[in-house]
């Protein structure tokens, strides 16, 4: 619960930052892309810079000289580099995917956006695939970022999960309902 609100916090004060530029949304999305491409380069080669900067076997000013060696190629905003920096110098480098999940949110309401997985049995067409998003971006109220998985444990139909509202129109759920209501009014013979 601690790196959560730790997390929460250093998220907070990026986003304090974003909301100060022209363009907020934009600013915004774009750190929070620069979060994002600073985690795959963290996995890149089985972890190995993720090891570097989080071994406390190798001195602080050597993971910092490793850090300032990595950002100029990435390109990173100084907001963003700065961050990690930040993150690095007072030990808390472990916190960083929290950051980046709760930033990512944090985004996502101010954009007035929220993210959703679909899956069905089946895959679906483009064209299927804009009318779910469209439906449940009428249902939300909000522009909705879909993304779409195979799930051949369901019979048919999906499941949407939107934030924390979880949408099941499975052809499995709707058996159960069945099953559940037959058993419960006694219609079923016990055997």
């Amino acid at each position: 619960m601690a790196d959560g609100s730790l997390a929460r916090r250093y998220a907070r004060a990026v986003l304090s930052i974003a909301r100060d530029q022209p363009n907020v949304v934009a600013t915004t999305d774009a750190f929070a892309s620069e979060l994002a491409s600073f985690a795959e380069v963290l996995d890149l080669s089985n972890g190995e810079l993720r090891g570097v900067l989080g071994n406390p076997g190798i001195t602080q000013g050597e993971r910092r000289a490793v850090l300032d060696a990595v950002l100029p190629s990435m390109n990173l905003s100084p907001t963003v580099a700065n961050l990690l920096r930040l993150l690095l110098d007072k030990g808390r480098f472990a916190v960083l995917p929290e950051i980046r999940v709760q930033y990512m949110a944090m985004a996502d309401e101010l954009a007035g956006r929220v993210r959703a997985t679909v899956s069905t049995a089946r895959a679906l067409t483009p064209a299927l695939a804009a009318e779910v998003q469209a439906s449940l971006e009428k249902a939300t109220g909000k522009t909705v970022l879909v993304t779409f998985s195979v799930d051949s444990s369901l019979i048919g139909g999906m499941v949407a999960k939107v934030g924390d509202t979880v949408f099941d129109a499975s052809v499995r759920s709707r058996l159960t309902a069945v099953q559940q209501s037959l058993t419960s009014s006694g219609t079923v013979a016990e055997a």
